[in-house]
């Protein structure tokens, strides 16, 4: 059999296999439009004061812009110590015993006595005569402070009487009382219905043991809306026992907004960047903290609506999200294990192949269809050997897919290895496309291996094949050149800061998130900036001086940084749970643009660099 023929039968296969394995999820993904957008009630209801409005008033106007859900808090010791809800609390101090309590007591203007008085006596497991008086309790108020008190009852009827969503937020619980929290949770639904919950505060209540909490949601059938870069204690845990009943949350806190100088403008654009390339159907969006600037409720509302519409522009209903993964779990074939197992083998063939070690012929490729037959079945049936395989194959695609271009001669035709770079994205996204990663609950192992590993696989390939001028011997014998050291330094630092900043939203800054906003607005999918600015460029340059027998000790930068760009390329779909269709447009748009970002780096160099250094002819030799 020919090497060719059998490589294209092979990719159809391959191809074939994935798209199978990917249908389910691009069948989730094409009914998951409805998008909700949440107001905090007490946010809504300062700024309706601030502005001379009522705040059923202020929610309807809300309502009319877009939002279908309002969040309320379950209100903690400082929030009613600083005139929050309907109860107010003192401090109380035994002198014989030298104890400090408290005692909380329903305002005997509320309209809602009865069942405040109730609920308190359930929240901290009292039961006394006195079921209408105020309730005193042995519990020092500087562990009050955070600590949930009462539901927010005025965010409860208000958001009854707008007909909205209930976002629910039970706070944390004394230690004693962490069951507390879940029995609430049946009481305050009981009378209004809850449609999504998380736990607020720095741990949930009961941790280490969340499963009360997590029992009592599934009885009642409430889903558990799932923070983003949320590092509560005992959150994972909770979205383990929770799953697959989960909807996915974005938020940006107060604190973030002031600590990280975040406009407004910026802030839509990053609701609107989590609905569009991470699938959240949650956008809880917050007016500017009140200490920071002379922001109004008019303003918000206006905000409010921009969100809405730039939404909708997307192509999203402003309607309450359904728990898809509920009805709709996804789970793997055989056919996409073999897609995955496939390429693994494939991928690490050619390697070894490149490195002398290996030859293809008719007895090799049965060896490796029966070898990637067995690995399917490995991999469907021990998790461990499956994240090991895809953790190495996700690497080994785009060490092939650099070499495939780099040593096709002097054309360097790109679009192969681009091809085999998208099709083994896509068998690596059929395997894993489950609930578990796609819901973020399971972290895919390969993301960091994949940009570090490229690169030494290329240079080790490099050296020993004397692509590069010397052997790694030679190379380390003799002493260094400055031009090296440089060139290498720089060289790590950059990987270095790129393993740093890979799934690490913080560490962005500002001018940079105003060039991808810019990228958002005019392709709609932004290119990745590894990919643009370092991969395809690459490429090109390197293929310029190759042709031209230009600098022929430091090509090989050139070289490691084109395998960091179709490491890119790969870890783009890795990204379980961004809408295929956006990872696609995504790469199409990162290759044109990156070869145009190329072909501009040539002509610089061409017309530029290489007349300013003809003066100093071993640089260019």
């Amino acid at each position: 059999m020919k090497r060719n023929v059998f490589y294209a039968a092979l990719f159809v296969c391959i191809l074939a296999c994935s798209c199978y394995g990917l249908w389910p999820r691009f069948q989730l993904e094409s009914r998951n439009n409805n998008i909700a957008i949440i107001s905090d009630y007490r946010e809504i209801s300062a700024l309706s004061k601030a502005s001379g409005l009522n705040t059923d008033e202020a929610i309807g106007i809300l309502k009319r812009n877009g939002i279908t859900g309002l969040m309320v808090s379950e209100l903690t010791g400082d929030n009613i110590d600083h005139g929050a809800g309907q109860a107010e609390m003192k401090k109380v101090r035994d002198p014989e015993r030298g104890t400090e309590g408290i005692i909380i007591s329903i305002l005997p203007t509320s309209e809602h006595k009865d069942i405040l008085n109730r609920w308190l006596r359930i929240r901290f497991a009292v039961s006394d005569d006195k079921a209408n008086g105020p309730l005193l309790i042995a519990i020092p108020s500087n562990v009050m402070k955070n600590a949930g008190v009462l539901p927010d009852i005025d965010g409860l009827e208000a958001a009854k009487r707008a007909g909205l969503k209930i976002y629910y937020r039970p706070a944390s619980s004394p230690g004693h009382l962490s069951d507390q929290a879940s029995i609430m949770l049946r009481e305050v639904n009981a009378k209004y219905p809850i449609s999504v919950f998380t736990p607020a505060g720095e741990y949930i209540s009961g941790y280490p043991d969340v499963s009360m909490m997590a029992n009592t949601a599934k009885e009642l059938n409430i889903p558990l809306a799932v923070v983003e870069f949320s590092r509560q204690v005992g959150e994972p845990q909770l979205n383990a026992l929770m799953s697959p009943n989960l909807l996915a949350l974005h938020s940006v806190t107060s604190e973030e907004m002031t600590s990280r100088r975040i406009s407004r403008t910026a802030l839509r654009d990053r609701m609107v960047r989590a609905a569009v390339e991470r699938s959240v159907r949650l956008l809880l969006y917050r007016s500017a903290p009140s200490n920071t600037s002379n922001f109004k409720f008019n303003d918000y509302a206006e905000e409010v609506r921009l969100l809405a519409n730039e939404l909708k522009e997307h192509g999203f209903n402003l309607s309450w999200p359904e728990t898809l993964f509920a009805d709709y779990d996804l789970n793997r074939n055989i056919f996409a294990a073999w897609a995955l197992s496939a390429v693994f083998i494939f991928a690490l063939f050619r390697y070894i192949s490149r490195m002398g070690g290996l030859n293809m012929n008719t007895k090799t490729i049965y060896v490796l269809m029966i070898a990637s037959v067995i690995m399917a079945f490995v991999n469907l049936k021990v998790p461990f050997a499956a994240r090991i395989t895809g953790a190495f194959t996700a690497p080994l695609i785009a060490v092939e897919a650099s070499l495939l271009v780099m040593d096709s001669g002097r054309k360097r035709n790109i679009l192969p290895a681009f091809v085999f770079a998208v099709l083994g994205g896509l068998a690596l996204a059929s395997f894993f496309s489950v609930t578990a990663y796609m819901m973020r609950l399971q972290t895919f192992s390969g993301v960091k291996l994949t940009l570090v590993l490229p690169p030494v696989l290329v240079l080790l390939h490099d050296l020993k094949r004397r692509i590069h001028p010397e052997s790694l011997i030679e190379f380390l014998s003799r002493p260094p050149l400055w031009g090296e050291l440089i060139l290498y330094a720089v060289l790590l630092a950059g990987v270095g800061f790129i393993v740093y900043r890979s799934d690490n939203v913080a560490n962005v800054s500002g001018f940079e998130m105003s060039i991808r906003a810019s990228l958002e607005k005019m392709l709609v999918a932004r290119p990745r900036t590894r990919e643009v600015f370092l991969g395809y460029p690459c490429v090109l340059v390197l293929a310029y001086l190759v042709s031209n027998n230009y600098f022929a000790r430091y090509r090989e930068i050139f070289r490691i940084g084109a395998a960091l760009g179709f490491s890119s390329v790969i870890n783009s779909f890795c990204h379980f749970h961004t809408p295929l269709a956006m990872i696609l447009l995504r790469e199409f748009n990162g290759l044109w643009t990156g070869l145009l970002v190329g072909i501009i780096a040539v002509l610089g160099i061409k017309f530029v660099v290489v007349p300013m250094l003809r003066l100093i002819r071993p640089l260019i030799s």
